[in-house]
């Protein structure tokens, strides 16, 4: 590596990287509001979550639980038994489907942004154009799955357990999974996505910039949306 700070494009990327973590903070949260829109939901969007309205749904099952109470609480085995076991896994079904939606939102935008740099890295010289540069910001979307894990791992040191928080955990929950798995897997794979673009595809004299635009970038990123503006513009 080339111990060399460029000046100019430390400030472009660390621009960049604020703006990146805003926009990849709310289309992460975009990507659990598509599936939910999709299955019919109602939903709210705010800064750094959004709020499926999920209440038709539960009436549903409790009027119905409800009306049936006296044949469910006396029969084990029942036609009425079934279809209220048939409604609540839809439900569950449902509300596993919108949390997949921001993760694979933000994984697929990494992905496609790694591979459209991957494959055209042959057109990469001493350094990297606008639109290269862009297509690097994008693959960095995978370092959430990466800051995620980092986090869950903090907590456990400090609790003694890992919390169930956030989609990746609640997923493996939902699949009778270690709360851990999902997070590990996809931290995994964020891990080799990032070191290849930053030790392949940036060109060496960029690269200490790039790392440094990129810590500093995100960290203001962060507290710029999600502490000080995010909150008044989307509570």
């Amino acid at each position: 590596m080339t111990f060399t700070l460029q000046f100019r494009l430390f400030i472009y990327l660390a621009l960049g990287f604020i703006t990146a973590t805003v926009i990849g903070t709310i289309t992460h949260e975009c990507g659990h509001i598509a599936v939910a829109k999709m299955l019919g939901y109602k939903t709210e969007l705010h800064y750094a979550s959004m709020s499926p309205d999920y209440d038709e749904k539960i009436e549903e099952i409790d009027a119905y639980y409800e009306s049936n109470k006296e044949i469910l609480i006396t029969k084990e085995d029942s036609p009425e038994r079934k279809k209220l076991e048939s409604l609540m896994v839809a439900y569950q079904k449902d509300v596993t489907m919108v949390r997949w939606g921001g993760p694979i939102q933000t994984m697929l935008t990494g992905t496609i942004g790694f591979l459209i740099l991957w494959f055209n890295r042959k057109k990469i010289g001493y350094k990297l154009t606008l639109l290269q540069w862009i297509l690097v910001l994008l693959t960095f979307f995978w370092s959430r799955q990466i800051y995620n894990m980092l986090s869950g791992i903090i907590i456990y040191f400090k609790r003694g357990k890992w919390i169930i928080s956030g989609d990746e955990s609640r997923l493996s929950y939902y699949y009778n999974l270690p709360a851990e798995t999902i997070n590990i897997v996809t931290a995994l794979i964020a891990v080799v996505f990032l070191v290849i673009t930053v030790f392949k595809l940036i060109p060496k004299q960029q690269r200490l910039t790039f790392i440094t635009a990129g810590i500093i970038g995100s960290t203001i990123g962060a507290l710029f949306w999600l502490k000080y503006f995010g909150p008044v513009i989307l509570p």
